[in-house]
């Protein structure tokens, strides 16, 4: 009959505790690695948010400049249509009436400026 050698409970024991302790660091090396990373990302998204927000106010304080306005009299072929386009975004980023038919005069001097904000419901129809 083979005798098997016999385990000596206070090793297992030992064994088993170190293999505790190699996993209790892992764990918190991981959860070190995931509070640093997750501070870094925080003050990451927090330069983003500054940037969108930065960004959207100066685009709101300073409108874009128009093209140059056409030359002549009389309205070019689709100069209706990006002088409605132009009268939607001068209207939404909320410029008065007044100026957006100023602004809408000299990019498009041979178009209806009251005519186009009408038709874009700036204005209400006569």
């Amino acid at each position: 009959m083979s005798s098997s050698p016999s385990v000596d409970p206070n090793d297992s024991r030992s064994e088993a505790l170190a293999r505790i302790e190699t996993a209790e660091r892992a764990l918190e090396e991981l959860a070190s690695t995931v509070r640093a990373k997750t501070v870094e990302l925080q003050e990451q998204l927090g330069q983003v948010r500054l940037s969108v927000i930065e960004l959207h106010s100066h685009a709101v304080s300073r409108p874009t400049p128009l093209h140059e306005p056409p030359v002549g009299g009389d309205a070019p072929e689709g100069a209706a249509e990006g002088a409605r386009l132009v009268a939607l975004d001068l209207i939404g980023r909320g410029l008065p009436l007044d100026e957006a038919k100023e602004r809408l005069h000299e990019a498009f001097p041979g178009v209806d400026a009251d005519a186009v904000l009408r038709a874009v419901g700036a204005t209400p129809s006569p």
